[in-house]
C-alpha cells in the first residue's frame, strides 16, 4: 500500500481529533484514535476529567481555549438573559421591605386656625370665635390590625368683640389614643397576609433566576458539545476531501501512463467535488455554532463581535453511568425550581382565598381616647394646669358597616377559591412534566450510550472495508468506484460516532437540568456575584 494514500486512509478513521483540539492539537492521530477507541471500549468505566484553563491568546489567529466549567462561569458573568433577571429577586425582596413597613411608625401634625360665628354668645350682635388646634405626634399601627397614637393637642379659642372676655383661652392636652378591629381585620389578617405573599413572591423570583441559571448552564453545555461536534465533523469531512483529491490524483497519473479511463479520472473530480461541497457547509455550520456560544458566552474576551476562534478542551465523557429512573424523579420533584415556584403560587393563592374569606366579615371597631387636659388664659399657664383631674376629656366608641348583600366581598372570595384550585391543578401539571421530561433525558442517555457502541462497531467495520477496497484498487482487481463508496461509508460511520459521543455528554448535561442541579463544582453564587 502506498505510504501517503495509507496515512491519509489512517488520518480518516482519527475522527476525534477535535476531541482535544487545541490541547492536543501535536499529537499523532492514529495514537489519538487509539486512545479514543480504549476510552469506548476498555475504560468506559473510568472517569475522564476534563481540565479547566484560562484564555490564552495566539497569534496570528486569537484562540480562546475554554473547558466546560470555564464556559459556564463566563457565562455566569456575562449572560444578558441571566443579567436581566438577576435584577427581579432585587425587586421582590424590596417589596417585601414595603410590605413589612406597614408597621413602622409615623410622624404626624395638623394645624389649623379658623374664625366663625358663636351664637351662644351672640346676643344683641354677632360675636365671632377665633379658634386654632395644632396636633403633632406619633402614630404606630399594631400586629392586632389596630393603631395606637400619642400626640400632644394645643387649642386656642376666643371670643372678638364679645360683650365678655374668656378666662381660659388656651388647652394644652397630651393625649393617648387606641383604635381597634372587632371582626373584619382583627389580627392584622390584611397586612399580614400581604407580607406573607411578599415573601413568597421573593421566593418565586428566587427560583426563576435559579431556573434561568440552570437553563443557561444547560444551553451552554449543549452549544460547547455542538460545537465540540462541529469541529468534528468539519475535521472529517477534510480528511474526507483529502482521500478523494488523493484517488484523483492517482487516477490522473494512470490515465497519463493508459491503464485507467477518463471515466474514472472523472469519478474521482465528481467525488473530490462533492466533498468539497460538504466541507464547506460543515465550516458554515462551525461558525454559526461558534458564534451562538459567544452569545452566551458574551465575556469581555468571546463576544458574538469578536474574531476569536473558540476551542473547546474538554474530554467527553465515555463512561456509562446507571441511571435510576426513580431516583432521579424524586430527585427532580425536589429539586426542579418549576415545582417550588408552583408550589408557592398555590400558597399564595391559598392566602389570598384565606384573606377573601375574612373580607367578607363586616366592620366593627372600637377606639378610645383620654387626653390629661389643662386650661389657662395663656399657654403657659394651660402647660402648668396640666394633670389628671375631672376636667380631662376622653372618648370611646364603636363603629359598625357592612355593605348590603356583601356581593363584592362574596364575588372576591369566589374568584380566590377558583385561583387557589387552579393552582393546585398547576401543581399536578408541573409533576407530570417534569417526570416526562427525566423520562425523556434517561432514554436519551440510554440511546445515545447504546449509539455509541454501535457506531463504533459501525465504523470499525467501515474502516475495514476501504482497507480492502484499497487493497483491491491498488492490484486492478476494481475501480475506484467501491473505493469512493467505501471512504463515505466511513466518513458516514465517523459522523454518527461523534454525534453518539456529543449526544451521550448533552443527555449527561441535560440529566443535571432535569434534576434543578448544577454541574458539579458550579454553585448558584457564582450567577448572583
Amino acid at each position: 500500500m502506498n505510504k501517503p494514500l495509507s496515512a491519509c486512509l489512517l488520518a480518516v478513521f482519527c475522527v476525534s481529533v477535535v476531541f482535544a483540539a487545541g490541547a492536543q492539537g501535536n499529537e499523532s492521530l492514529s495514537a489519538f484514535l487509539a486512545q479514543l477507541r480504549r476510552n469506548a471500549i476498555d475504560s468506559r468505566n473510568q472517569e475522564q476529567p476534563g481540565g479547566q484553563s484560562k484564555p490564552e491568546v495566539q497569534t496570528p489567529v486569537r484562540t480562546v481555549r475554554l473547558s466546560l466549567l470555564d464556559s459556564i462561569r463566563y457565562s455566569f458573568e456575562g449572560n444578558q438573559d441571566i443579567q436581566v433577571v438577576s435584577f427581579t429577586p432585587q425587586q421582590a425582596r424590596e417589596e417585601v421591605i414595603n410590605a413589612e413597613a406597614v408597621y413602622d411608625p409615623s410622624v404626624f401634625a395638623e394645624g389649623s386656625y379658623r374664625r366663625q360665628p358663636n351664637l351662644q354668645s351672640s346676643v344683641e350682635n354677632i360675636v365671632m370665635e377665633d379658634t386654632g388646634v395644632v396636633q403633632t405626634g406619633v402614630r404606630k399601627p399594631l400586629p392586632t390590625g389596630g393603631s395606637i397614637s400619642t400626640y400632644l393637642e394645643t387649642r386656642y379659642e376666643n371670643l372678638v368683640d364679645a360683650e365678655f372676655s374668656r378666662t381660659y383661652r388656651n388647652i394644652f392636652a397630651p393625649t393617648l389614643e387606641l383604635r381597634q378591629p372587632l371582626l373584619k381585620n382583627v389580627g392584622g389578617k390584611k397586612e399580614k397576609t400581604a407580607i406573607r405573599v411578599a415573601n413568597l413572591q421573593a421566593s418565586i423570583s428566587g427560583e426563576e433566576f435559579r431556573q434561568k441559571v440552570i437553563e443557561i448552564a444547560a444551553k451552554v453545555s449543549r452549544a460547547y458539545w455542538q460545537l465540540y461536534l462541529y469541529r468534528a465533523l468539519a475535521k472529517i469531512d477534510r480528511e474526507n476531501l483529502d482521500m478523494a483529491e488523493e484517488v484523483h490524483r492517482r487516477e490522473s497519473v494512470r490515465f497519463s501512463q493508459g491503464i485507467s479511463q477518463a471515466l474514472d479520472v472523472e469519478r474521482a473530480r465528481s467525488n473530490a467535488e462533492a466533498r468539497r461541497s460538504t466541507l464547506l457547509q460543515s465550516q458554515q455550520r462551525l461558525q454559526v455554532v461558534m458564534d451562538q456560544l459567544k452569545l452566551l458566552l458574551n465575556s469581555s474576551d468571546v463576544t458574538i463581535g469578536s474574531d476569536a476562534e473558540v476551542i473547546p478542551v474538554e474530554v467527553p465523557q465515555l463512561r456509562p453511568i446507571e441511571v435510576d429512573e426513580t431516583k432521579i424523579i424524586a430527585s427532580a420533584l425536589t429539586g426542579r425550581p418549576e415545582i417550588h415556584k408552583a408550589a408557592q403560587e398555590l400558597e399564595i393563592r391559598k392566602a389570598e382565598e384565606e384573606l377573601s374569606a375574612h373580607q367578607r366579615l363586616p366592620s366593627l371597631d372600637v377606639f378610645g381616647r383620654y387626653s390629661l387636659s389643662g386650661y389657662g388664659k395663656d399657654f403657659s399657664g394651660a402647660v402648668n394646669d396640666t394633670n389628671m383631674n375631672k376636667d380631662d376629656g376622653w372618648a370611646v366608641g364603636l363603629s359598625f358597616e357592612i355593605p348590603i348583600g356583601n356581593d363584592a366581598a362574596k364575588a372576591v372570595y369566589r374568584k380566590k377559591m377558583l385561583g387557589r384550585k387552579q393552582a393546585g391543578v398547576q401543581v399536578e401539571r408541573e409533576r407530570n412534566q417534569i417526570k416526562l421530561d427525566v423520562k425523556q433525558v434517561v432514554l436519551a442517555i440510554s440511546y445515545a450510550n447504546s449509539e455509541i457502541d454501535s457506531s463504533r462497531l459501525a465504523m470499525e467495520a467501515a474502516e475495514k472495508v476501504v482497507t480492502g477496497e484499497f487493497a483491491r484498487f491498488e492490484i486492478g482487481q476494481t475501480t475506484n468506484e467501491e473505493l469512493l463508496r467505501a471512504q463515505d461509508l466511513l466518513a458516514g460511520t465517523s459522523r454518527n460516532f461523534m454525534r453518539a459521543v456529543v449526544d451521550y455528554n448533552i443527555a449527561l448535561a441535560e440529566l443535571e437540568r432535569a434534576q434543578g442541579t448544577f454541574p458539579q463544582g458550579i454553585s448558584i453564587e457564582e450567577a448572583r456575584r
